[in-house]
């Protein structure tokens, strides 16, 4: 896992930027994203809907992992996944993800989701 300083921290917020370069971006639909990919995949994502193509798109949907408890008298947080975007194509649930740097973090909680969702039907889980 990479860290940052403070003052790193405070550069980035300044320029818009996260710790991976990336910079946050509107979509067609005035939502801002944290990537200009992902920003481009709303807008695509939101042309199929019109189109019929895909339905109840959503955006950053959470997904609570583990629930948060109480260890030696302290609560542990929950720990959640927050999808790009929720839809159903075909009637088939998809939750996507839009990756330009996997990290390890995000490896861990991919597969934590995808033990949560295996015995749902018909859904499918896409990095694009």
């Amino acid at each position: 896992m990479e860290e940052m300083t403070a003052e790193e921290y405070l550069a980035t917020i300044k320029t818009g930027k996260n710790k991976f370069g990336s910079i946050k971006t509107k979509c067609n639909h005035n939502h801002i994203h944290d990537s200009k990919k992902e920003a481009t995949r709303c807008s695509e994502l939101h042309v199929l809907q019109r189109g019929g193509v895909i339905s109840r798109l959503k955006s950053q949907v959470k997904f609570t992992l583990q629930n948060r408890f109480r260890y030696d008298h302290e609560i542990v947080r929950p720990i959640c996944y927050i999808a790009d975007f929720t839809y159903y194509e075909d009637g088939v649930f998809v939750v996507e993800d839009v990756k330009g740097r996997l990290t390890d973090v995000y490896k861990i909680k991919k597969k934590m989701l995808l033990h949560k969702l295996k015995n749902r039907k018909k859904w499918k889980f896409l990095e694009t």
